[in-house]
């Protein structure tokens, strides 16, 4: 990677003595002042040529030259210009830290398998399938919103925000009768050697047991009138004829491996319009919350989320993940979201979406038109020279350049990749003429060996 950079021929001049007063003033788009050495290289700084380093975890240390508030990212941009080519270079750079663990909702893909299942087959694991309707059941796996991993009151939430995603916004009515079907269908599995399942819930719901609100009696014909938008809803998940049935219907499939350095959801036989990925957005951020977030371990986590305005688009979904990404410091976690743009986020209509993208202290942002340039920039708070370059797309903004916004810094980088990382992140391949790996442009040869992921294995 550093045979990559720009040798000291190519900038070598004749020593000059002076002040670094007259030199910043003399050369000021020279300079790129360096953030920390310690991370992962991503390419150079355009303009100065420098290395570009970074790693959230590094700077979010109070002794980092540059001080991050928080380990989260944003990455924005057209398709075709680096989005993909730069977090799958990120990931496998990482992944040579023994202390960094990584899961992608990978949600994008061709010929019915995800973008990273070239990188999946190179490390020698296996992304997990989630799959659409009762027909593909078995082929992939199911998720359980009441895992016994999500504690009751998060369960709750979950619940709560599923039935929102399918009914709309819960009466106060609806809510005590779910709560009180939740608490009915636990009791209910107690003694049994199995765990609460959604088809718990609805039984319990249809046939609720009498209860009290305060000292008021509630009669089990209230609770079923009071819980018919809930039941309708869980009728929709756990209904074997229902297009919904299949994902969460049932226990956790066995055999997910949440101690994995790097897992992958390959969620591209989802549909993309609808209610189903909404749904397992909605599931899978807590449960990879309490399952595969160890709170008293060292390990430094990331959360990749392709196409994340499934997340921030639905308020329901966004509320799970913005209680995520607040308590991150605490998790030891990064959250990245992976989108195109912020045009068709309402955000001054959804507070919860608003405040993840707040709560991102890095953002990377690639060519845009200029229309949705112009907002970007104002949202994010860009300068004029990045909102010029962003509508740049053939030159400064070209395929690999983009905008990088660290805290208070911001720069041009030119992501760099290897042979190797060229022909496992190329999601150009139907359109160019020849699928080999292209040729680097700078003539490096040099290649760090893929390594194999295998459990127990050394990093």
């Amino acid at each position: 990677m550093l045979e990559m950079l720009r040798r000291q021929s190519q900038t070598g001049r004749r020593a000059m003595r002076t002040t670094t007063s007259h030199a910043c003033g003399l050369y000021p788009a020279v300079g790129a002042a360096s953030m920390d050495p310690r991370g992962v290289i991503i390419g150079r700084e355009a303009y100065s040529g420098k290395a570009y380093i970074y790693d959230p975890f590094v700077l979010y240390n109070p002794q980092a030259r540059i001080r991050l508030a928080s380990g989260h990212a944003l990455i924005l941009g057209k398709s075709g210009y680096g989005k993909s080519a730069l977090e799958k270079t990120y990931v496998l750079r990482q992944l040579r830290f023994k202390d960094r663990n990584f899961a992608v909702l990978d949600a994008q893909g061709e010929d019915g398998a995800g973008e990273w299942d070239g990188i999946a087959r190179q490390l020698g694991i296996t992304p997990i399938r989630l799959v659409y309707g009762a027909g593909d059941a078995e082929q992939g796996v199911r998720i359980n919103p009441l895992d016994p991993r999500i504690p009751a009151e998060h369960q709750f939430k979950v619940l709560v925000s599923m039935m929102e995603i399918l009914t709309g916004t819960l009466t106060s009515q609806t809510k005590f009768a779910l709560a009180e079907a939740h608490k009915s269908a636990i009791a209910a599995v107690r003694e049994q050697p199995r765990v609460v399942i959604l088809s718990d819930v609805l039984d319990a719901l249809t046939a609720p047991e009498p209860t009290l609100l305060g000292q008021q009696p509630v009669t089990p014909e209230e609770l079923v009138e009071w819980g018919q938008p809930a039941a309708l809803a869980l009728d929709e998940l756990c209904n074997p004829s229902r297009d919904l049935s299949g994902m969460f219907d049932g226990s956790t499939t066995e055999g997910i491996d949440l101690d994995a350095r790097l897992i992958i959801f390959d969620l591209t036989k989802l549909p993309r319009e609808g209610e189903a990925m909404p749904l397992l957005m909605a599931v899978i951020g807590p449960w990879l919350r309490f399952g595969w977030i160890k709170p008293n371990d060292r390990i430094k986590r990331t959360l990749i989320v392709e196409e994340a305005w499934h997340i921030l688009s639905h308020r329901p979904v966004a509320r799970l993940f913005e209680e995520l990404v607040r308590y991150g410091r605490r998790l030891g976690l990064s959250f990245w979201a992976v989108l195109h743009h912020l045009g068709d986020l309402l955000l001054e209509q959804a507070p919860e979406a608003a405040a993840i993208l707040k709560l991102t202290a890095t953002r990377v942002i690639y060519h845009m038109d200029r229309d949705e340039a112009e907002s970007t920039a104002d949202y994010l708070g860009l300068t004029d020279w990045a909102r010029k370059a962003l509508v740049d797309g053939s030159n400064v903004c070209a395929p690999g350049r983009g905008i990088w916004q660290v805290g208070s810094r911001i720069n041009l980088v030119e992501h760099i990749r290897t042979p190797l990382e060229i022909r496992l992140t190329d999601t150009n391949r139907r359109m160019t003429e020849h699928p080999g790996a292209p040729a680097d442009p700078h003539g490096a040869q040099v290649s760090a060996p893929m390594m194999r992921l295998r459990k127990g294995a050394a990093a």
